[in-house]
């Protein structure tokens, strides 16, 4: 596994694995963006309905309570943001991974013959389906998390074991389409990928990076995963 990051991390500079990373990134950061800017306009306009002789009775606490609510709801929404930027980031580059998985290809693997990239429609239904298993599953292991976090370090481990279980099984199956159906394999060995991907979503600037780390590692991973398997044209 770690060869096959190596393998990955040395390929960043490919400008087929830039491109990917620019574009899920400006589209994950919009979308959060977005999202927050809805909940604080819809708060700020519920909060307005009130009228003045419905509020009058706080005597002159209104604004303080608004304000409370106004911070706290912006708080949750971060938390919220930062706790699923890594599901919603690894979505968004489920639109480009054929690039990253040609990119890698081309210089080490000649010799690959890939099957046609899917159609922008499929990807998109693929990255909302992600989405969509990743917010279930999270939510119903939200119970255990609360549990693992007054039994430290086991909440976070749980949480980078679950989303690093999906993370793996998610992008091993992208990849496999990819790959003749003769040659396909059906159970998708990654978890520990998807783990370590989930552990660098955690760490600021270099999470970035993490999606398309974890799509070039499982690619090689496929192919061998270490030096002597992958040729290079540099």
């Amino acid at each position: 596994m770690i060869n096959s990051f190596l393998l990955a991390f040395r390929q960043l500079d490919d400008s087929r694995f830039i491109k990917p990373l620019v574009w899920s990134s400006l589209l994950t950061i919009c979308s959060i963006a977005i999202l927050w800017t809805f909940g604080s306009t819809y708060l700020d306009w519920w909060m307005d309905s009130f009228s003045t002789d419905e509020t009058s009775w706080l005597d002159g606490w209104w604004s303080w309570i608004k304000f409370i609510a106004q911070f706290l709801v912006a708080a949750f929404a971060l938390a919220i943001a930062y706790f699923f930027f890594g599901t919603v980031h690894a979505a968004y580059l489920g639109l480009f991974l054929d690039d990253i998985i040609e990119a890698v290809r081309d210089r080490h693997y000649p010799a690959l013959e890939l099957q046609p990239p899917p159609d922008l429609m499929d990807s998109m239904i693929d990255s909302i389906r992600f989405v969509l298993m990743s917010l279930l599953f999270n939510l119903l292991m939200i119970p255990l998390y609360i549990l693992g976090w007054f039994l430290p370090p086991t909440g976070l481990i749980i949480q980078i074991w679950i989303n690093g279980l999906l993370l793996g099984k998610e992008y091993g199956y992208l990849i496999e389409q990819r790959f003749a159906p003769e040659d396909r394999i059906s159970k998708f060995p990654y978890t520990r990928f998807g783990m370590f991907a989930k552990v660098i979503w955690m760490i600021p600037f270099a999470n970035f990076l993490a999606p398309v780390l974890l799509c070039a590692a499982i690619m090689h991973d496929r192919m061998g995963g270490t030096e002597e398997n992958a040729t290079s044209s540099d």
